[in-house]
């Protein structure tokens, strides 16, 4: 794995910054048909492991002194992904493989309306590198957005600087929240006018339930689509049977009976062909990519 240059030395981080990140990781995912069939969904997936996120995407190397897993989590759960390259892969499998990736749009279609990040072809080794993710042109929305708002996205709008009150039509919203800020904005529109509210302990303003859905929703579908956050601590790649297949499921033709050698399907002697498949399915077998991820994080 690599870090970018870009990422600052440890003695110059300061709160609300944000820093671009570029790191690679070498993602291998290895085992045998029959286990993958036997693990369920989560099967033929490659993710950090526990503990190793922030060593993983470069967030200890912002901090002077390595953070506890809670800030790590804090500062991953709303970056900015601009762009995802798969460097090169190699795929030792004698089947077509799909290959998801949680956190960009699935663009690559199978004719049975599958989709995909991207697809590799059997026993190949493909060289060059593929961009399957780059976010939008910056727009000044977005810019924007990422330097006034850094600790919110689009799940957290309704709970970050809020405070509930229980069986009431209003809630108490901070003044640096940015429906506080659009209420301003658009003063005109409104049958009442936000900065005449008197501050509650200098900080809140008493808002309606109503009112604060009505922003959230009009945040969401007019800036926060244009900003490409994602939550990396969840990242991970999967690999998949084309078409969605099961990873046991061998029928006729299949492809998976050309491993089997030709005098045994010659024979059409069924215990040696069924014992060929099952051997198949128990053969260990290994994808390999080298991905490149950039991203901003916010401290």
């Amino acid at each position: 794995m690599q870090t970018d240059q870009s990422v600052p030395s440890t003695d110059s981080v300061r709160t609300g910054e944000q820093y671009l990140v570029t790191r690679r990781f070498n993602v291998n995912i290895r085992g045998s048909m029959q286990q993958f069939a036997a693990s369920g969904q989560e099967a033929a997936t490659w993710s950090p492991i526990n503990g190793k996120v922030g060593e993983v995407f470069g967030v200890s190397d912002i901090f002077e002194v390595t953070p506890d897993i809670g800030t790590t989590a804090a500062v991953l759960a709303n970056s900015v992904l601009h762009k995802v390259t798969v460097l090169e892969t190699k795929n030792e499998f004698p089947l077509n493989l799909g290959v998801t990736i949680n956190c960009i749009p699935s663009e690559e279609t199978t004719k049975t309306g599958h989709k995909y990040a991207l697809t590799t072809i059997s026993n190949t080794h493909q060289p060059n590198p593929t961009v399957v993710f780059e976010a939008e042109a910056s727009t000044s929305e977005g810019i924007e957005w990422r330097t006034k708002y850094p600790q919110y996205n689009a799940a957290n709008l309704e709970t970050e600087g809020v405070l509930q009150v229980n069986g009431q039509s209003y809630i108490f919203v901070s003044q640096h929240h940015p429906v506080v800020a659009l209420l301003h904005q658009n003063a005109e529109h409104l049958n009442a006018d936000i900065s005449q509210q008197q501050l509650i302990d200098g900080e809140w303003y008493k808002i309606t339930r109503q009112v604060m859905s009505t922003c959230c929703a009009t945040l969401r579908s007019q800036v926060l689509s244009k900003v490409s956050s994602r939550d990396l601590n969840n990242f991970s790649v999967q690999i998949h049977r084309i078409g969605n297949k099961e990873w046991n499921d061998i029928k006729a033709n299949d492809e998976l009976l050309s491993l089997i050698p030709d005098h045994i399907m010659d024979s059409e002697d069924q215990v040696k062909i069924t014992a060929a498949v099952k051997g198949i399915l128990k053969r260990q077998f290994s994808f390999t990519a080298r991905m490149e991820l950039q991203y901003e994080v916010s401290v």
